[in-house]
Parts: C-alpha cells; structure tokens; sequence
C-alpha cells in the first residue's frame, strides 16, 4: 500500500491490476477510530482479489485537511468520495468503480453514488438509513458515556445545541440539520447498478429500501451482518469481521466486467509527485520509516531551540488519537514553530504488518517503548537533537519508558498514565478495572447504586475484592519505604522509583496529568504516596489532577485542558520565554492551584510536584 493526497484527502492507496476499482468510505468519527485495522484488511483482502482499492479520510477528519468544525461538513464528504473515484480512475486506470461504506460512510456512499452516476457496485455495510436516527444514536452514547465514571466530569450537552457528539467526535451547526434530513429511500433511487446490503439493525428499513432500490432496476442483494457488534467497539477488542468480509470481496470480484470498460483505452501510468498536505502554518508529508509509518508535521517556520515532538498511539487506536488529538496538537504546535512525529508503532494503525490482534501485553511491551525508540531515531536523523514524547494511557506508559532508555529523548507528557510498571497480575480482574476510590466514595452514598446491587446489576464482593487488592499493594509500598527510610534495607525495591530515578538522572522533564476521577491518580498515590512523598527527590517529574479531564479526552473540554498544559508545560522547560504571539494562542493558561482530594493545599505545592486542578 502506498500514502497518497488529492483535494486536501490523505489516503491510502492498495495496489492491484485488475480493471475494477473499490473505494472503501469510513464511519464517523469513533466508529473509524475503532474499526480501522479491520478496514485496512478488507482494502487488503479486495487488492489481493485483483481490485485496487483507495481507502481515504474524509475533509475534517483523520489526516486530512480541515476541522470537523468546518461548515458544510455533509457535503465535503460527499464531494470527497466523488473525488476518490476520481483519483483512483487516473491512478490505475480502473474501467468501473464500487463503492463500499461503513455505517454512515455507507450512507455518504449511497449519496455519492446516486450524485455520481456510473457507480458498477454498493456495499452498504449496516447503513445509518436515517439521519435522524443516527443522530439520536450518537446522542444516546454520549448519554451513557456521561453515566459512566469515565464521563462523571463531563457536562451534558443539550439537545437543543447546534453541537452533537459522541465518543470525541462531532457534528456541528447546520450539518446537523442537514445529517437530519437524510433518509435514503427518500434521496436515493439507483446508486449503482448492483446493491449488497449487509444490516445489522433496523431491519425493517432495511428490507423496504432493498425493494425501493429493486423497483428502480438495481440487481439487490442483503445478507445479515452478525459479526458488527464484535467489529464496532474499542480498537483494542474490535475483531474483523472474517465472514462478512470474505462476503463483500466475493461478491465485489463476481462483478461482470462492462463492455464499455473493457473497451476503454489503454491505461498510461505517470509518476505521481511525493504527496503531501500543505497550510499556511505546517507542511505535512506521510512517512514510511522500517515497518513504521507516521505523519511529519512541519513547521512552516520552526524554532531552532524547540525539540521536536513524537505522539504515541493511544492504545491499539491509529495515530490520529481520540477526538483527533494527535492532528489537532501537531498543527497547533507546527504554528508556534514545532514539528512533530505522530506515529504508528508496530502493528498498530497504518504500520507493517497489521496485527491480527492487539493485547494488553502488546501494548505495555517493551517492543513498543523500542518502536516509540525508532521513532525518535528518525526525528534526530532529520535533525532534531532533542525530542519530547506525549501520550494519553497506554502511550503514556510507553513514552514515559522510552524517556527513560532514549539519550535524545529529554521529555515525556503523559495523560491518565495507568501503570508505570507493567507486569502478568495487572490483566487478572481486581484494581486494574476498578474504579477510582473517589467514584467508588460517591458510589457508596448513592441510593440507586445499591439498589443495583440488591438487583444483582453490580458484584459487590468484585469491589470488595478490588478494593482489598488494592489496599494490600498500597500497605505493602508503605511499609517497604518505611524500613528503607529507618534502616536502609530495600524489602520490596519500588520499579516505578526506579523509572523515575532513571529519568531524573539523565536529566530529562517529565509532567503526567490526570482527570480528577481517573484510576491513573489512585495508582500514583500507590506508587509515591497520598501526599507524593515519593516524588520530592525527583525534582523535574511534576504531576497534576486537571478539571474536566476525562480518561480518553472524548470531551472538547478535556483535549483543550490537556493541550494548554502540555503547550505551557512544553514551552517552560524547553524554550526560550513565549513570544506575545505564543501566549496569544488558546489565551492565556490559568495557573493551576493544588488540588487531589486527600491533600492540604499547603502541604501539596510545587516542591511536592503535585500541582493540578483548581477547586
């Protein structure tokens, strides 16, 4: 496969011979998230059929150029895959083009197929067959997000707001209104000469717009697609689904060639330039390092004290991050004048080989801190000397290691860090899926929690268990440090002071933030103490508990948090003092009070490195 750019879209291109071509159309938002090394192997599944297959992002979203935020976002993405077609007709020269959709990417295909005419085939994967469904579907999961304690510091979002949400991306303005309005059998008669419609829901729709598609003349075919509640959740757990898949590509390949296209003129390949996405501020170019690939954000004017950066994957997520953090903070930086790497480490998004599968242990591994090495390798062999990383949980363990092992690594900004050291106990059931004591303190004082338990919903004898495991580990750390501090003999050697001390000799900056309700705080105390003791011999590690920072930065709210401090942190310990220009940027950022609910304000300072959240 190969990276390529057209109209502002990033994509990918899956090579092949065969004179019928297939552009595969994303999900929304945190379906793409989720599902994108499945997709990946679908693409590679139809180029291995013969078919060359385009798989791209759309206008706002992914790699490509733009914000979701952006007007007219319906109708970019339908545009989009007009362009796709486009560019994969010139590309290869394919004779007849299918389009292949997931989700509302199916429902986008549909659209686009019926605008642009001349479309041989249709895969309408569980297609969002209402607009306005598919609206109170992201509603509905953000409102069971916020009854999570994953969301409890989020604030609800109206319905009434021009701003609809779910899992860190979102619609907004008049799109939403637009979205609203689409209904497939109403704006689609004949997308494409044949139709394959796998649902998974709805199935009433589904059957009426399968003879509605009928009527008009289109060869339809459905099948069920019971393998979709498996394939659309977390990327960590979402499976490919293998039987609906080798479905698609059978019936994609049994497409009878046209006459026209048989009979269209021979295709003369030329050289393509190298692709890459300019703006004002930041040049970006995708890049193929080993079995590596990441996105090179450029400034358009860089700093020559600034170290580059180097963004990590947020657990088995492609390197674009939750609610597109990763893109968002690398052009914001690229415009103060800092380039940055975001990548995929191995197997995970677009490097080489896929994983068939991604585990715990796959990503708190230590060949994942040397890939995050690799990364930064080729940052200093572009001429950075100095590189800072930044990660959100699993990326932040992996940063804050690589920190720790790389010479040319002198920073590490890490969100919700779960566990500094990571070994087998951690993926038994105990802490680890626990909730933080604070959800756990507002739990027991919460009626409706124990009528849960009472219903039998919720294991109280799960919690109890959880909670002792927990306090065993933190008696256990406490009375090791006391014998090492009165006597001098080390019973049980803490690994995660020992990662700090490694950090802190080689005199590289570390700052890890974390929600006020994360389980990420309760480890931290674990490790160095309800009031950071253990951190006060560590002078260039700073902790802090921030407002509004939920554990995957699925709230606007929260990304802009993380960002604004990770800018102040960044710029603090790394760089000369902020131009007016740089202070400008995002206002400026509040000075942070101490804040962890056990602590006094005035024994949590920044000599203790707990500095954080305001009240």
């Amino acid at each position: 496969m190969e990276p390529v750019v057209f109209d502002g879209c990033f994509g990918w291109l899956h090579p092949a011979t065969g004179r019928h071509g297939v552009v595969l159309c994303n999900p929304f938002g945190y379906d793409a998230l989720c599902t994108h090394r499945g997709w990946r192997r679908l693409a590679e599944r139809l180029a291995a059929s013969g078919m060359p297959v385009l798989r791209f992002d759309y206008p706002g979203a992914g790699d490509s150029l733009g914000d979701e935020e952006d007007p007219g976002r319906i109708e970019a993405w339908i545009d989009s895959i007009a362009g796709a077609v486009r560019h994969l007709r010139e590309r290869t020269g394919v004779g007849q083009v299918s389009l292949c959709g997931l989700r509302l990417g199916a429902t986008l295909a549909a659209l686009a197929g019926e605008r642009i005419g001349d479309i041989d085939g249709l895969v309408l994967l569980s297609p969002a067959l209402s607009g306005r469904n598919y609206l109170r579907e992201l509603r509905a999961h953000r409102q069971s997000w916020l009854s999570t304690p994953a969301g409890m510091s989020a604030d609800p979002i109206p319905e009434t707001a021009a701003y609809v949400e779910a899992f860190g991306f979102g619609l907004h303005g008049d799109d939403i209104a637009r979205l609203g309005a689409v209904d497939l059998r109403a704006d689609t008669k004949a997308p494409a000469r044949r139709v394959l419609l796998l649902d998974a829901s709805d199935r009433v729709r589904a059957g009426a717009l399968v003879d509605h598609y009928a009527a008009h003349g289109v060869a339809v075919e459905r099948q069920s697609f019971g393998e979709a509640d498996r394939f659309m959740v977390e990327a960590l757990y979402s499976e490919e689904p293998v039987v609906a898949f080798d479905a698609v590509t059978q019936w994609l390949a049994d497409a009878p060639p046209r006459e026209d296209a048989c009979a269209a003129p021979a295709f003369a390949p030329r050289v393509w330039e190298e692709p890459q996405l300019a703006a004002a501020d930041f040049v970006e170019q995708p890049v193929i390092f080993g079995d590596y690939f990441g996105v090179h954000c450029e400034s358009a004017a860089p700093r020559a004290d600034a170290p580059a950066v180097l963004f990590l994957n947020t657990g088995a997520s492609h390197h674009i991050g939750d609610g597109r953090i990763f893109v968002l903070f690398a052009r914001r930086l690229a415009a103060l004048g800092i380039t940055s790497l975001r990548m995929d480490l191995g197997g995970l998004g677009d490097s080489t080989p896929a994983a068939r599968s991604v585990t715990l242990d796959t990503i708190y591994s230590q060949e994942s801190c040397s890939d995050a090495a690799a990364g930064a390798d080729w940052l200093v062999a572009r001429g950075h000397a100095r590189v800072v990383v930044f990660g959100v949980c699993g990326g932040a363990f992996v940063g804050l290691h690589a920190c720790a092992q790389h010479p040319h690594i002198v920073g590490s900004f890490g969100v919700n860090l779960q566990k500094f050291i990571w070994d087998g106990a951690d993926r038994t059931p105990g802490t680890m899926g626990l909730a933080c004591n604070r959800v756990l303190r507002q739990s027991a004082l919460s009626l409706e929690k124990w009528k849960k338990v009472l219903r039998g919903e919720t294991s109280l004898s799960r919690v109890a268990r959880g909670l002792s495991q927990r306090l065993a580990r933190t008696l256990t750390r406490r009375v090791a440090d006391f014998v090492d501090a009165t006597t001098g003999w080390s019973l049980a050697p803490s690994e995660a002071r020992r990662l700090m001390q490694r950090i802190h000799a080689k005199g590289a900056e570390v700052r890890l933030v974390y929600g006020e309700y994360d389980l990420g705080l309760d480890e931290l105390k674990i490790q160095f103490g309800a009031q950071m003791g253990g951190l006060r011999a560590f002078t260039r590690v700073r902790a802090a508990a921030l407002p509004k920072l939920d554990h995957a930065l699925f709230t606007q709210a929260a990304r802009e948090a993380a960002m604004a401090d990770a800018r102040q942190w960044y710029f603090e310990r790394f760089c000369q003092p902020q131009s007016q220009a740089e202070a400008a940027w995002h206002g400026p950022v509040p000075v942070a009070r101490p804040r962890v609910a056990a602590e006094r304000a005035s024994q949590v300072t920044c000599s203790s490195h707990l500095d954080g959240a305001h009240q």
